[in-house]
């Protein structure tokens, strides 16, 4: 009887076309981990950035809450107290009756009835003189946009350019017996700092939404 020799194909050794291809998708895996993992860190960096220019503000304002109303107190335009309403009555005393002399040089005989120029003592003043250029809060950036941090009205979310902006609030007292004891509204130019004024910081994070960093005396 004859016997035949089973012969048998060779075992290829090393991975196979479907270990490779899983490889490489776990390494595509990872790197999209990675990834997602650095830019989730990054925007939560600029958050914390956002976070620290508020309270660079709330820092600077809370530290000249009480200096403001001395004397020689810089930068002038956030100066407050009796010596800046009587500057300002006496600026106002001033614009007023060169208006009158100008407007019956017109062949006018009406006095004004109000002042717009009147400057002193108000936030817009305040602001311009702390964020201009040499401005103690003048260096400070939007840690989105990386431009000039600004002041916006509101955080709104349909709205992100307001990411990595600020907000500031006044909070004033309502007449006792109110059912709300206090409104709260945006800081505006023309508002007045020559007495204290109760101010909210808020910052808006990368959804704009609004973060308040604090509440405090100015």
């Amino acid at each position: 009887m004859e016997h035949h020799a089973e012969t048998s194909s060779p075992k290829k050794l090393g991975p196979t076309w479907v270990d490779i291809s899983f490889l490489v998708f776990l390494v595509g895996v990872l790197v999209s981990v990675t990834l997602l993992g650095r830019l989730a860190f990054e925007e939560g960096m600029k958050t914390e950035r956002s976070k620290e220019n508020g309270e660079a503000w709330v820092k600077w304002m809370t530290d000249a809450s009480a200096d403001r109303f001395k004397e020689g107190f810089q930068p002038a335009a956030c100066a407050g107290g009796p010596a800046v309403a009587a500057a300002i009555e006496k600026e106002k005393k001033e614009l007023m009756r060169a208006a009158k002399i100008a407007a019956k040089k017109d062949g006018f005989d009406n006095e004004p009835i109000s002042i717009t120029d009147i400057k002193s003592g108000s936030w817009g003043a305040c602001f311009n003189a702390l964020t201009q250029k040499g401005g103690p809060l003048s260096t400070l950036t939007n840690a989105f946009s990386l431009e000039t941090l600004s002041l916006v009205e509101k955080c709104d979310p349909s709205d992100l350019s307001t990411a990595g902006g600020f907000v500031l609030e006044k909070n004033v007292n309502t007449p006792l017996g109110s059912a709300i004891p206090t409104v709260t509204s945006s800081l505006i130019n023309s508002d007045s700092i020559v007495d204290k004024v109760n101010v909210r910081v808020t910052i808006c994070d990368k959804g704009a939404y609004p973060t308040k960093i604090a509440e405090f005396d100015f």
